[in-house]
């Protein structure tokens, strides 16, 4: 199988193990191996840096080394991956920790000579320091030196993720209901009011509010056609039904759930959302043409994820959300 460049999605455990748990098929155009080899291998073993392949999954603890919870949910990097013909493959990889688990989009560029990483450079995206060396940083706690400011955002976010399966926007009763879920993390009970284990293989519109499933197979769409992070803002069902026998909420009646969707998707083997909570609206009015229409306005305390990736917290223009930590 020739590497070329491709993308791929993989999920693994968030401790220490860093457990392969789930990846998919384009792995194997990417770095030459098949899904199931990989499958409860460890991520970090494959790192083909010089770097200490340990620093890779304190990323993703569930709390920092100095005792300070680690909240931090997307990161991106530039990591060369071994590949199964030997030669270090570059990847960007763009990764959404949620739970007990990370879910990570890996974008590859075979065609760039290989260039050691010895020491591993993060940009955190949601939270925590905005570009951190988790190297640096690790031996100045060793060694009980300084290691510099560190920039948070304000307050917990509720957040879930999922990874869809491959949307084609050419066939038709796809558009209709959407890619369905193939997987879920336990925290979309904090978003709506449903058990994960339910929405597996559930299609995804169904999920969201009838006013918004244009404008969300638009960005369905467009994480089809890009490689890139893009971002959204939409209304899913605070209760939608997703067991045949439960209680029918009428769409008039469900209150909505504002999201901020950052997504993510493989070249052909489906895309993965990371949702954040903005707010519960109150059910809109039906107009005239039975088209439902509400206003999105109102204040926000958080930070969205757009400002966190945009924005430099060092800077005088940097987003008012960030603070100092103490």
């Amino acid at each position: 199988m020739d590497i070329r460049p491709s993308s791929y999605i993989g999920i693994h455990s968030s401790d220490s193990s860093t457990k392969v748990l789930y990846v998919t098929e384009g792995v194997l155009h990417a770095v030459g191996y098949a899904p199931s080899f990989l499958v409860n291998k460890q991520a970090k073993d494959f790192i083909a840096d010089s770097m200490d392949q340990d620093d890779y999954p304190l990323l993703y603890a569930s709390s920092n080394e100095d005792g300070t919870d680690n909240t931090a949910s997307v990161y991106s990097m530039w990591v060369n991956i071994k590949s199964a013909r030997g030669m270090p493959v570059l990847h960007r990889i763009v990764s959404f920790r949620c739970d007990h688990t990370v879910i990570y989009l890996g974008i590859t560029f075979p065609q760039v000579p290989f260039k050691d990483h010895h020491e591993l450079e993060v940009e955190q995206l949601d939270r925590e320091a905005k570009r951190l060396n988790v190297t640096r940083a690790k031996n100045a706690l060793e060694q009980s030196r300084p290691s510099g400011q560190m920039f948070v955002t304000r307050g917990q976010q509720a957040k879930c993720a999922v990874v869809l399966e491959h949307y084609a926007p050419s066939i038709s009763n796809r558009q209709v209901t959407g890619p369905c879920i193939k997987f879920a993390t336990s925290s979309i009970d904090r978003v709506l009011d449903a058990d994960y284990s339910d929405l597996i293989g559930f299609p995804f519109l169904k999920l969201v509010a009838p006013e918004d499933v244009l404008l969300v197979t638009k960005f369905l769409d467009r994480l089809v056609d890009s490689c890139d992070v893009q971002f959204e803002k939409f209304c899913l069902f605070s209760r939608p039904y997703v067991i045949s026998g439960d209680i029918v909420v009428p769409d008039c009646e469900n209150v909505r759930v504002l999201v901020e969707a950052l997504g993510a998707a493989s070249s052909s083997d489906g895309m993965v959302l990371l949702l954040r909570k903005i707010r519960s609206i109150s059910p809109p009015t039906p107009d005239t043409m039975h088209q439902y229409l509400h206003a999105r306005s109102g204040s926000e305390e958080e930070m969205s994820l757009l400002e966190i990736l945009t924005s430099d917290p060092e800077t005088s223009c940097a987003a008012p959300g960030w603070s100092l930590a103490r």
